[in-house]
């Protein structure tokens, strides 16, 4: 009992300083190794920002008006970087960034480090409804999810050149920035909006009102493989689109080539080249973008990255007392490295905290004892070699990969229009709800499957008399006083380890969110969210562990046993989706092209599909039961899809119990 114990805490030992070792690694890349000032502002009231650009008028002498509705109870969060270049003597332009929808303001990390390292005051936002900014911000803030206020924020800073703001945004964020030109660009009360680079989500430029984007320095970039606007504007040939040819002839009408060259900038003068790091000198200068990207390649590529830099520094040029860095040489790879290492140990810190959980006086009653723990008992475990025990159960993997590959797309557009947005289920339709239905679905047909597999293996078998065919839902039966108990330790876990997301927050500025893969900190309210979105995803865990723990031979290794249920779990969707990109990347459409954003969701459930069956098999070895890995799970990955969050929908507010 000491010896494991001990083990235990080495265990804890190790996985906390993985945590945070990543984590200073990381904050160390943002802040260009101290050069640069990154702080979170969290729930911060819309009033209290209006206070702030107020502070800042009177530090900066500056007049910069809050044209949004002050309020004290809806709330923002937000991070600021200033580089050490950008002071009240020597101000510098600035960069507003939105994210895109289902996402916040860390997925931007990439963008915001490498421009904030090359002389840009940068601030990235949670947009209305997503990670902690409330839904209400938006109509606060004349229906730019929040950018009114982050913008004006920006013009009000000292360090900032108030006449020198841009502004950026990927998908939804576009529709943000398309947003915030019109507010205050035809406004009175402000300096101009005078740069913009759409970043992949090309929609967000018919949302423009007339005379908003006069004299607006004005990229666009869309992804040759963006699989958005593959379906909506042709993104595989749009350089030879007439939107892209149309969009030159807007500033310079004698524009008749077939095909807009990128990387050029345009004007009333005609095409001009500009090297790198070199302002623009033009007015309403133009310039189009078209790198192999995806759609979340926006945010997660050398190639999408180098184009925010490129065209900010086309925009603004090298800001003052910076050095100019090509865009071509980048760092975020080793920030993405640090969170890597922080979020490994972030999950191992979990097992062990389960680990030392199970030697407290309230959990040590989980711990299972030789009888219950029929994991150690090898003899009792089929032959994988025993062709009657392994077929039926590869037969079974097979289906079921062969299931999810074919239902993915119907049961997401049926689970959208079946579970729609409501004050019960917050969350977007056509992400939560779709993938709930879907995640609910396969629950059912897997543990359908389970049993008749259990009944086909003891009918191959009837005639071997030493034969003893085994309860497949065996592993799940537990007493209700130790079922509660069982999700207790879940929940405890749960919150411990987001405690350790909170303190990480707080000492380093970085959240573990990696492209679409999001652990971050969330607002408490959002804990009952999760719990009824439980009733939906639950189900899965919990029957993929009654699979995971049904999977086991005695001359098979433990790891190759998980490994099976972990491919299982992934095989199906790798093939959609596999599928579905061979076409885009060689055609320049999806096969399914209304699943669309559908497919660019799907990308991070392949992280617990592959994770949750490692840790619901580490937690039924020490337990004898599936409940306090299956409802980890639960707790962990449906946090991850709900904590972002995107409540959109008019009169969809988070309540405690969704009434």
């Amino acid at each position: 009992m000491l010896k494991e114990k001990k083990r235990a805490l080495i265990l804890f030992v190790i996985a906390l300083v993985l945590c945070f070792a990543g984590s200073l690694g990381a904050s160390l890349v943002q802040t260009g190794g101290g050069s640069i000032n990154v702080q979170n502002y969290n729930n911060k009231p819309l009033a209290q920002v209006a206070e702030t650009i107020a502070v800042n008028n009177i530090a900066g002498n500056k007049n910069i008006t809050a044209t949004f509705t002050s309020s004290t109870t809806e709330k923002m969060t937000y991070k600021v970087l200033v580089p050490k270049n950008a002071t009240p003597e020597n101000p510098a332009p600035a960069v507003v960034m939105m994210h895109g929808g289902l996402s916040n303001k860390d997925t931007t990390a990439p963008i915001y480090i490498e421009l904030a390292r090359r002389g840009f005051v940068v601030i990235a936002f949670d947009a209305m409804g997503h990670g902690k900014t409330d839904k209400g911000v938006d109509a606060l803030t004349h229906n730019t999810m929040g950018m009114e206020a982050m913008v004006e924020l920006a013009m009000s800073m000292p360090c900032v050149d108030e006449t020198q703001v841009g502004v950026t945004g990927h998908s939804w964020g576009n529709n943000g920035s398309a947003a915030v030109i019109n507010v205050i660009n035809l406004g009175e009360e402000n300096p101009k909006i005078k740069a913009w680079l759409c970043a992949q989500g090309t929609l967000g430029i018919y949302d423009l009102q007339p005379g908003a984007i006069d004299g607006v320095t004005f990229g666009l970039s869309v992804g040759k493989y963006d699989e958005i606007d593959a379906t909506y504007v042709g993104s595989y040939t749009f350089t030879s689109s007439p939107i892209a040819t149309g969009w030159i002839q807007e500033v310079y009408p004698a524009f008749d080539a077939a095909e807009v060259p990128t990387g050029i900038w345009f004007d009333a003068g005609g095409a001009h080249e500009v090297a790198e790091g070199t302002k623009f000198e033009g007015i309403g200068g133009r310039v189009l973008y078209h790198p192999a990207n995806t759609h979340p390649g926006a945010l997660f590529s050398k190639t999408g990255t180098a184009t925010n830099v490129n065209f900010f520094y086309g925009a603004f040029g090298v800001p003052g007392g910076a050095a100019y860095i090509p865009s071509e040489h980048q760092i975020w790879g080793w920030f993405t490295a640090f969170l890597a290492v922080g979020l490994a140990g972030w999950f191992v810190l979990a097992l062990a905290i389960f680990d030392l959980l199970l030697f407290t006086p309230m959990f040590k009653r989980l711990r299972g004892n030789q009888e219950a723990l029929i994991i150690s008992d090898q003899k009792g475990l089929p032959s994988f070699r025993n062709l009657k025990e392994s077929v039926p159960l590869i037969c079974m993997f097979i289906f079921l990969t062969v299931f999810s590959y074919l239902t993915m797309v119907p049961c997401t557009a049926a689970g959208s229009k079946l579970i729609p947005s409501s004050n019960f289920f917050p969350n977007a339709a056509h992400t939560s709800g779709a993938l709930g239905y879907w995640s609910f679905v396969t629950a059912l047909v897997s543990l359908l499957a389970i049993y008749i597999v259990s009944q086909i293996k003891m009918v191959l078998n009837r005639k071997d008399k030493s034969y003893h065919w085994k309860n497949p839902l065996d592993p799940a039966k537990l007493s209700a006083d130790k079922l509660v108990q069982s999700a207790l330790m879940a929940f405890t876990v749960f919150c411990a380890i987001h405690l350790v997301l909170w303190c990480i927050d707080a000492a380093f500025n970085v959240d573990f969110v990696i492209a679409t893969i999001d652990f971050t900190t969330f607002r408490p309210v959002k804990i009952f969210v999760m719990l009824r979105y439980l009733l939906l995803c639950a189900p899965f865990y919990i029957v993929n562990a009654i699979l995971n723990a049904n999977t086991r031979f005695k001359d098979l290794p433990e790891w190759a046993s998980t490994a099976i249920v972990c491919v299982g779990n992934v095989l199906g969707l790798g093939l959609l989706l596999f599928r579905e990109y061979s076409a885009l990347f060689a055609t320049g459409s999806l096969l399914t092209g209304e699943a669309c954003s559908t497919f660019t969701v799907v990308w991070s459930m392949l992280v617990p599909l592959t994770l949750s069956p490692i840790i619901a098999r580490y937690t039924y070895k020490r337990t004898g039961n599936v409940w306090v890995g299956a409802l980890l799970n639960s707790f962990i990955f449906i946090m991850m899809q709900v904590g972002t969050g995107q409540y959109m929908i008019e009169g969809i507010d988070i309540t405690m119990f969704g009434l």
